[in-house]
């Protein structure tokens, strides 16, 4: 019994050591501070976090229309709502940035734990090595935004992060746990991998079927575990895949060498591990410590960084399975070469205090690297303090001696990331500029409500990210045209392009297209085009160009910015010439988009070829049966326009006339009384309404409905499956 009480003791003190240690590193003091996260993509994903607090959850949406970016984006559609739904929940205790930033922390500690997992020896016992190759895979600092290590996750991808974790649970309860609901247990862990990213359940799922088809269960268990899959993930991937057609494809060039997939810190590990895996092969066998998943995980990393085919998946996000693939070989190998070592005591003795001294040297190493910071050392020290503590509380155990020089090695080696933390978690409010951003959102917030366009520049991020401006939404009445999810929006390139021409430094994200830098003139007509009624200039080359420009009218300066009114309109009669785009059919619209198949007709080719001649052409789609013909009318009046998220209204002068909405085309969007929406050139929606009032709404289609009604059906037949089951096992 004391042997037993001593071990759960050990195990304890062992992950409350690797927890504390974790989020003292993690920045605990910041998380708490209430202010607003930044830093990368993380600076701009705080605007649809919040539209989805703010709009979604009361209505018990996960998806819908968000107009903050892009001139309209359907939001959630083809981004990943858990981790919005997580910051929701919390956001009902925290302040919302508070909130966010516990979101962040949470993806990496559920990293670190669903590796710790997958190393246990058996369901119940703690994993000293998993919980070090937790903290030595997210502390990886060789990529920075394919997902998964912390460095990405403060880039932005804690989806990914998310995912990973989930995935890695998903595979645990099928391979190891002995709770007798593992199955639907791993269940609800993949979808919750489904519903944080795509690409980690993409990568998951061939080895979670091989597992779920390997382990024998009773076929009831089975059934139970997809009935609560499909009752978790249905609805939202309904409305992913149905819609794929109207995603951007934003031509990811893939990478084709070696060191590109082989990072620098990776190089060694692997060479290190395959020297344990030699000298320790006969004990890798014996005690079957190497499992088909970090095989599997090497294996197919490779083989798909080098022979995927181009399309939606970039080779690059294979790089955080290939990375972790190996650094559980590593451990692994490590943990049975470190049993080998236990069974020479009289070394272990000489080993120890090496092993002590070696973890006061790296420590030493990690406080003089941060030591000119007094507010890194604040936290710092304490981390040091409990880790020198633990090591003297562990003297005698060689394998936490081990381990703690291993967590004392990644510490003294990592560069970046605390400055990284501290930048994100100090938030907006911390940056010494933050005052220009405040001064121009407070003048912009006397202006008429409009549609934002502004010159990106890199020199941006001392506001906190360069995409500071995206959060004009957070902070003000209007909306950006420039936004995140660049692949949830038609309206994508053509704002890209566009706004190319009216920047110093434009950043051109979207491949394969034809811009217009230096050609200021061509940006300010498209300005018109896509229905934007300020744009923001930033560096004094721009603002000279705009104060010149005759279609733009100056408003304000507030410094470095100047602000300029445009005169645009957001509904139009179509006048100009009609060249209708026969509708594909819808396996021929997914099919494009997921393997970019340039033989079946394509919308967007036609549109972006006539981007340039908006003034005489409009490519609209549709089905054979409706005659569209352009508008005899040319005395347009509008009045009492509203655009809101679930509805556009408007009074019309023209009824019975085609109408251009200049608001991004989805087919959720339906008429009350009229023919339309239809896809209209460059990405908008052209509606032909048979009475004066218009109104549009966004509504749920009947795929969404039946999806949802399916879910409810699967989540019944889940709870009959595990009643049934009690009553059977009770009778047995």
């Amino acid at each position: 019994m004391k042997s037993i009480n001593k071990k759960i003791t050990s195990d304890v003190s062992q992950k409350l050591f690797y927890l504390v240690v974790l989020i003292l590193f993690l920045r605990i003091d910041l998380v708490f501070q209430n202010n607003t996260p930044t830093g990368g993509d993380m600076g701009a994903h705080i605007v649809a976090i919040d539209t989805f607090i703010r709009d979604f959850m009361p209505n018990f949406q996960i998806n819908g229309w968000s107009n903050d970016w892009f001139a309209g984006y359907p939001l959630y559609y083809f981004y990943f709502p858990l981790p919005a739904i997580i910051t929701f929940f919390l956001d009902l205790i925290f302040p919302f940035g508070v909130a966010f930033k516990i979101m962040i922390v949470m993806s990496s500690i559920i990293v670190v734990y669903s590796i710790e997992k997958l190393l246990r020896k058996d369901s119940t016992n703690f994993s000293t090595f998993g919980a070090t190759a937790g903290l030595f895979y997210i502390l990886t600092e060789s990529f920075t935004i394919y997902g998964g290590n912390l460095a990405s996750t403060l880039a932005g991808q804690f989806s990914f992060a998310y995912s990973l974790g989930f995935a890695n649970l998903s595979i645990f309860y099928l391979i190891k746990s002995n709770n007798k609901l593992r199955f639907p247990i791993s269940s609800i862990f993949l979808s919750l991998c489904l519903l944080s990213h795509l690409i980690p359940f993409i990568i998951y799922i061939p080895i979670y079927g091989f597992y779920w088809l390997l382990k024998k269960e009773k076929i009831n268990q089975k059934i139970l575990s997809i009935t609560i899959f499909l009752a978790i993930v249905v609805r939202w991937t309904t409305s992913l895949f149905m819609n794929l057609e109207f995603t951007t494809n934003m031509s990811y060039t893939p990478f084709s060498r070696i060191e590109d997939l082989i990072k620098e810190d990776i190089l060694p590990i692997i060479f290190i591990a395959l020297g344990l895996i030699i000298s320790n092969f006969k004990n890798l066998i014996k005690y079957k410590s190497l499992n088909l998943l970090e095989i599997y995980l090497v294996i197919s990393s490779i083989l798909l960084y080098f022979f995927v085919p181009e399309g939606a998946l970039w080779n690059g996000r294979l790089i955080p399975f290939f990375n972790l693939g190996i650094i559980i070989i590593l451990f692994k190998s490590i943990e049975i070469f470190v049993e080998d070592l236990k069974l020479y005591q009289q070394g272990i003795n000489v080993l120890i205090p090496i092993f002590f001294l070696g973890t006061i040297y790296c420590l030493y190493i990690f406080y003089d690297k941060w030591s000119s910071n007094q507010s890194y050392l604040n936290i710092y020290i304490p981390i040091i303090f409990l880790i020198i503590i633990f090591a003297i509380f562990n003297l005698r155990n060689f394998v936490m001696q081990i381990n703690i020089l291993l967590v004392s090695i990644i510490f003294s080696t990592v560069s970046f990331l605390p400055h990284w933390l501290n930048w994100n978690f100090t938030g907006y409010e911390g940056k010494n500029e933050w005052t220009e951003i405040q001064n121009l959102y407070s003048k912009l917030e006397n202006l008429d409500a409009g549609r934002i366009m502004w010159e990106p520049n890199s020199d941006m991020n001392k506001y906190g990210t360069p995409m500071a401006l995206m959060t004009i939404p957070y902070f003000t009445k209007h909306t950006s045209m420039e936004g995140l999810y660049f692949d949830s929006s038609i309206t994508t390139p053509f704002h890209f392009i566009s706004v190319s021409g009216l920047a110093k430094r434009p950043s051109n994200p979207v491949g394969g297209l034809s811009y217009i830098n230096n050609q200021f003139d061509q940006g300010v007509n498209y300005l018109n085009d896509l229905g934007i009624d300020y744009f923001i200039s930033y560096t004094e080359e721009i603002e000279a160009k705009a104060m010149n420009s005759e279609n733009l009218i100056y408003l304000f300066s507030s410094q470095p910015f100047s602000v300029f009114k445009v005169n645009s309109s957001k509904v139009e009669l179509v006048n100009q010439d009609i060249e209708i785009f026969l509708k594909v059919n819808k396996q021929d619209g997914i099919l494009s988009s997921i393997f970019r198949d340039t033989n079946i007709n394509n919308f967007f080719e036609k549109a972006y070829d006539s981007f340039n001649e908006l003034d005489k052409k409009r490519v609209i789609e549709a089905s054979n049966e409706i005659n569209i013909e352009p508008s005899k009318s040319k005395d347009l009046k509008i009045t009492n326009l509203k655009i809101e998220n679930d509805k556009i209204s408007f009074f019309t002068n023209s009824p019975g006339e085609l109408h251009l909405i200049k608001v991004s085309y989805f087919p959720n969007w339906t008429i009350a009384n009229g023919k339309g929406p239809f896809r209209t050139s460059p990405s908008f929606m052209s509606v032909i309404p048979n009475q004066e009032y218009v109104e549009i709404n966004f509504d749920k289609t009947s795929v969404e409905k039946n999806s949802f009604y399916f879910a409810i059906f699967s989540l019944l037949l889940s709870v009959i499956i595990f009643i049934r089951s009690k009553q059977n096992d009770k009778k047995t």
